[in-house]
């Protein structure tokens, strides 16, 4: 099957997400590589291919099986599970992505400590949360976070930070309040939008806030 093709109002909201993002998609473009487990990634996916992201599997973890149709690449699969208490092994994947997902996670902390866990050794976990975020898919949006929130998990889980890049700024948290509404009015009645639970919740949140890309952490404990 294919997933079902969004409307020309929401291919744009996402294009301005994605061009917000710069980011983001450079680091992926430098580091992504190898096993990439995409939590809570829906279908993020798609976006992986169509900028040629080096990858030998993908991933995607979601919490139910209400996700994105099967592709006919062979190197994608799903599975249904829960970001906090995940069924892979120790050292499972090369690179691990939560995009815009963590703020839907009751408990950060416990989800930030499984995707360490099934990192490999010198593997890399590449992270977009917001800061400023206006409150979105309620009542399933339980944080925002700053920078020495994500320095401290990481200090937590033995993680050494390679880059911490803020998105955004002043004007762009001004300005989210009115984005959010219309993207709201956007999507309102999608079938895909509807509200599921707070772990793996979709990472598209159309957000005009300041945030954080977290680039590649590496999995080598400190000396």
């Amino acid at each position: 099957g294919t997933v079902k093709r969004k409307t020309f109002i929401i291919r744009a909201f996402y294009w301005i997400r994605d061009l917000r993002s710069g980011a983001l998609f450079q680091a992926l473009r430098q580091h992504c590589r190898g096993s990439v487990l995409d939590v809570g990634g829906w279908d993020f996916y798609l976006t992986a291919l169509k900028k040629g992201l080096p990858f030998h599997t993908w991933t995607v973890l979601e919490v139910s099986h209400a996700g994105p149709a099967a592709t006919p690449d062979r190197r994608i699969r799903f599975v249904v599970g829960d970001g906090c208490r995940m069924g892979f092994r120790d050292g499972s994947f090369d690179t691990v992505l939560s995009i815009q997902v963590l703020e839907h996670s009751f408990e950060p902390l416990l989800m930030i400590g499984e995707m360490c866990r099934v990192l490999k050794d010198q593997g890399l976990l590449i992270l977009l949360v917001p800061q400023t975020s206006t409150i979105h898919m309620a009542p399933h949006h339980y944080y925002n976070f700053t920078r020495f929130f994500l320095e401290e998990a990481m200090r937590q889980n033995h993680m050494r930070i390679i880059e911490l890049t803020p998105l955004g700024g002043a004007w762009s948290s001004m300005a989210s309040p009115p984005w959010f509404g219309v993207a709201r009015i956007a999507f309102a009645g999608r079938p895909w939008e509807s509200i599921r639970t707070g772990r793996e919740a979709r990472h598209a949140d159309l957000e005009g806030d300041e945030q954080h890309c977290v680039r590649p952490v590496d999995r080598r404990r400190k000396e």
